[in-house]
């Protein structure tokens, strides 16, 4: 008996649930060092530890390609990806245009919400070690002040940057490192966003993402 179109569209969206999940937790082990960069990611074995079917985590894997924080090595084969500095440098150089685009255009729209977010993240970064959930929180800070813009195509493209970058970040060890700067940054640019100075929060902004940068380069292997 052939499944109806109904019945393909849930099988479809079950799949699609599924792989976003593995990718979550396979992206928590990268960041968190339990995969180390180049090491092979075998989908026989993390099918098993995962205790996952292959075809979600096949989009898995790819979903983290499509990030950069997985390498494809030929059919059905993958590893953790490594730090180049070529594609650093891309990706900073990017998230320097494009950032200040997303908070640019946020202005005027800000709302109470808006900033109490910003703040939340903030607060849950200050007591948090964890390097993939320093990630998150720090997309969190960032995402909160970028969506009021509207730009839904832009922020896809500025939250995938940030994800290929959390990887160099925290191969070069740089996110646990600079939590009170970042912190003190994000505070500034917190502020700056508050009282409507949208000069003097992109200039911020440039300044923090060009620290970041500086950071890993002067700490990666």
């Amino acid at each position: 008996m052939h499944k109806s179109i109904l019945d393909t569209i849930m099988i479809s969206d079950t799949n699609k649930t599924q792989s976003e999940s593995i990718a979550d937790k396979i992206r928590d082990l990268i960041l968190n060092g339990t995969y180390q960069p180049g090491q092979p990611l075998r989908q026989e074995a993390l099918s098993e530890q995962l205790n996952v079917s292959r075809t979600p985590l096949r989009h898995a894997l790819q979903a983290l390609a499509d990030d950069g924080l997985v390498e494809a090595t030929g059919f059905k084969g993958a590893r953790v990806a490594q730090l180049d500095p070529g594609m650093v440098a891309d990706l900073f150089e990017m998230r320097l245009l494009l950032e200040p685009v997303a908070l640019a255009s946020a202005f005027d729209r800000y709302t109470k919400m808006d900033f109490a977010r910003a703040e939340m993240a903030l607060d849950a970064a200050s007591t948090e070690g964890a390097p993939a959930r320093l990630s998150d929180l720090n997309w969190d800070f960032h995402h909160a002040l970028y969506a009021p813009s509207g730009r839904g195509t832009l922020l896809k493209t500025i939250e995938q940057l940030n994800r290929a970058s959390a990887l160099a970040e925290v191969i070069a060890s740089s996110i646990t490192v600079r939590p009170e700067k970042s912190a003190a940054e994000h505070q500034a640019l917190l502020d700056a966003c508050r009282k409507g100075d949208r000069t003097g929060a992109v200039g911020i902004l440039q300044n923090h993402l060009t620290l970041a940068y500086q950071d890993i380069c002067n700490r990666k292997e």
